[in-house]
């Protein structure tokens, strides 16, 4: 291509980047000013990353400007009052969610919680129409929380084994609505944010058929969104790296720098595992893998961990592979780049994550938890 033919196209691809661009305003106003001098903090999802931006609550007021694309969820959130956290000592801050386009964003109320938010464009209508199904759901999912975190305080564990279990019942009950609603409304972005919070490793592993035929259902200006873009990558990767395909190769370097390549480990039954220091439910996994681990090492069997770190942190990376005693290989993409190019390889969505690959790198288990590694070891070897 011709160099100023390129620059061309590439300043005019840049100008309608920009011109996709909205900008919002959210103008906020409290009445209880209890709130004064607190930081209020906005996130919202801007393609597929995280945004976060803050401002301080002065005479009740505060103002966020910002620019996005598409229509997102957004959520507004602080800490509570002195006061309230004396009615309600267990919860420490407060929030309230609506959908943003672009344009101004108003939110009055005594607090923030209680704030009624008028935000333009259809999504914020259809999110209302929503939040107005689930409300009665909602109310009780607030006071079964309220009531479990009084009862585990007063270490009444008979009524907070109860109590969860009601949890588990409201939490069936608002997602069928939730379903119910994806599956009816194809053309709103409401539609594509839970068809996002729904994708994760659980879901590609066990119920990837469901987030497929979820996608295909979504009308195209929403498969052609950022959010709408990755999902479909995610949900293709999840079928490439199920079980009877083969494993993909890459290297990375371990705790010392030596080059790790996931393909000379073949001969083996290997577990790629995928944790992080900062990951709790991935520490609350290494006693499993260290006890499967110690029972089949000479068995042919091998583990490879790769920790996402934070970039550059080595030293939690380090630390937590001595606290936690794990004597397997130890690998870590310390770099964005490499990071970013490992867990797209693999469509990390979330971890804990793993893969049992067989002797001849093929794919054979994924998303083996607690003791279901044990299992589907003592069944192959």
């Amino acid at each position: 291509m011709h160099k100023t033919i390129g620059i061309f196209i590439a300043g005019c691809l840049f100008s309608q980047a920009l011109s996709a661009q909205k900008a919002f305003q959210i103008r906020g106003d409290l009445q209880d000013t209890a709130y004064n001098g607190q930081k209020v903090t906005l996130g919202y999802y801007e393609g597929t990353s995280k945004v976060y931006k803050a401002a301080i609550i002065k005479d009740g007021k505060f103002v966020i400007d910002g620019n996005i694309a598409d229509p997102a969820l957004a959520s507004l959130s602080t800490s509570t009052t002195a006061a309230a956290r004396k009615v309600n000592p267990w919860v420490t801050g407060e929030s309230c969610a609506f959908f943003m386009e672009g344009g101004e964003i108003t939110l009055t109320g005594k607090t923030l919680a209680q704030a009624v938010v008028k935000s333009p464009g259809g999504s914020q209508q259809d999110y209302l129409a929503l939040k107005k199904q689930l409300k009665s759901f909602e109310d009780r999912q607030t006071k079964n929380f309220d009531e479990i975190l009084k009862s585990a305080i007063a270490r009444d564990t008979a009524n907070v084994r109860k109590l969860n279990a009601l949890k588990d019942g409201i939490k069936q009950q608002i997602d069928s609505v939730e379903v119910a609603y994806l599956t009816t409304h194809t053309a709103s972005h409401v539609t594509l944010e839970l068809i996002r919070q729904r994708v994760n490793a659980i879901t590609l592993t066990k119920e990837k058929e469901k987030m497929q035929a979820w996608y295909k259902s979504l009308a195209a200006p929403l498969k052609a969104t950022a959010i709408g873009r990755q999902l479909s990558e995610q949900i293709s990767t999840a079928f490439k790296l199920g079980p009877g395909n083969p494993s993909l190769d890459f290297t990375l370097n371990d705790t010392l720098g030596n080059p790790v390549t996931l393909s000379k480990y073949q001969g083996k039954y290997v577990l790629l595992d995928f944790w992080a220091s900062w990951c709790m439910p991935c520490r609350a996994e290494n006693p499993a893998v260290k006890k499967a681990y110690a029972r089949f090492k000479d068995k042919g069997f091998e583990v490879i961990g790769v920790s996402l770190e934070r970039p550059g942190d080595r030293k939690s990376w380090v630390d937590a592979i001595q606290k936690d005693g794990l004597p397997w290989i130890q690998t870590s993409p310390l770099t964005v780049e490499e990071r970013d190019h490992v867990t797209k390889m693999y469509g990390i969505t979330s971890i804990p994550m793993n893969f049992l690959i067989d002797p001849k790198g093929k794919i054979i288990a994924t998303y083996l938890r607690g003791d279901e590694l044990m299992k589907k070891l003592e069944e192959i070897l």
